[in-house]
């Protein structure tokens, strides 16, 4: 296939990307969120899912109409462990299968055409998680193969905290760069070069006119570290090299902090997940490796007091420029990349590698190398 003959939506975007990558699996929800007695509405890639857990805990998810009038399932009940559709009350198992209808026998076979899609959904590391796409053509991998390790290690003490971003998906995880932080959250992250000992941080003493960008080279790509005039580093809490992709596929970003001097590094991850073409979903696991019960309790402290507000405070400004920035199309066609934006550009490539190898019946893995990076400016 062609570039000519495939159609975009904004340089470089072909059509139905704007929506996201099919075939991944996908945190959807967090657990906390999906109790037992009623099932919970989800928007994600286009779609609209609803989700429940049967009589085992155990969640389902499904696309969210009722193959009878097209009702809304997700304002339906949970009965039994199946999904009753509030309209007529039709019911549907975790496959998607009609179980009963009101006005038949119980037992009876249903109608022909009364049947749900469904998709693989399982539960880990306090979030609730669909594999979206077609298992049967992508088959999906253990959920515990494909999440980050750490949710499925005890090891470490987790938070996790979801927003919605008014822009699209692609302009959101752009805005992921490691570069761009040293100023857009210079006076959130920046941090005076203190031991904590508990309590918020104080700000960094090096006035905002005062302070520069230093990039660095790493594995993982480019990093932009906070300098005064003299060439001193400002705490910001970033660290070099974690040994950890700063990209994977299908949206997922990873960093590792140490929020201020004296503290132990923690790991944010970060899906920066497609509602639709026009609304982005930032959900966090933030977590750090905490053995012993003293380990716990600090970590508690250090999330409460520096981690959280520094993250809320982060993403909020990550959100409002990511909004600034207008269309996919306005952006993508008015944008000038420079040298450090070469990071950005083979993410860029590779999800669109992945979209079109799909399109053909593939994958993007082992075997296909990564899309060469073009000069920028």
């Amino acid at each position: 296939m062609t570039d000519e003959a495939i159609a975009e939506v904004a340089p470089g975007v072909p059509a139905g990307l704007e929506n996201g990558l099919r075939n991944f699996w996908y945190p959807l929800l967090e657990s906390s969120a999906l109790g037992t007695a009623a099932p919970v509405g989800v928007r994600l890639l286009g779609e609209d899912l609803v989700l429940w857990r049967d009589r085992d805990g155990h969640p389902h998810a499904l696309a969210d109409h009722c193959p009878h009038r097209w009702a809304r399932l997700s304002l339906g009940r949970v009965l039994g462990g199946d999904l009753q559709c509030a309209y007529h009350g039709l019911r549907f198992d975790g496959r998607g299968q009609c179980v009963l209808v009101p006005w038949e026998p119980d037992g009876s076979p249903p109608p022909e055409g009364m049947v749900v899609p469904a998709y693989p959904a399982a539960e880990l590391g306090g979030l609730v998680w669909g594999y979206l796409g077609d298992a049967d053509a992508f088959p999906p991998p253990p959920l515990a193969e494909a999440a980050p390790p750490e949710l499925s290690d005890e090891a470490y003490a987790r938070y996790t905290m979801t927003e919605v971003w008014n822009t699209n998906w692609l302009i959101g995880l752009d805005g992921t760069d490691r570069f761009h932080a040293t100023i857009l959250h210079a006076e959130v992250q920046a941090v005076a070069n203190d031991e904590w000992k508990g309590g918020p941080t104080r700000p960094a003493e090096v006035p905002l006119a005062d302070r520069r960008i230093k990039l660095l080279e790493t594995p993982e790509g480019v990093r932009g570290f906070s300098v005064d005039l003299q060439g001193n580093a400002i705490h910001t809490g970033h660290v070099t090299t974690t040994g950890i992709p700063y990209f994977q596929l299908p949206c997922l970003i990873t960093n590792e902090f140490v929020a201020a001097p004296g503290t132990e590094p923690y790991r944010n991850r970060l899906w920066v997940l497609p509602i639709d073409a026009e609304h982005t979903r930032a959900t966090r696991c933030i977590s750090q490796r905490a053995t012993t019960p003293e380990a716990r309790a600090r970590w508690a402290r250090l999330y409460e007091d520096v981690v959280k507000p520094r993250t809320l405070g982060v993403s909020a400004q990550d959100a409002a420029i990511a909004e600034s920035q207008g269309s996919l199309t306005e952006s993508r066609t008015n944008e000038r990349l420079l040298r450090p934006d070469a990071d950005v550009y083979r993410m860029r490539q590779q999800i669109r590698a992945e979209f079109l190898l799909q399109r053909q019946g593939r994958r993007y893995g082992a075997g296909d190398s990564a899309p060469a990076v073009a000069a920028t400016r």
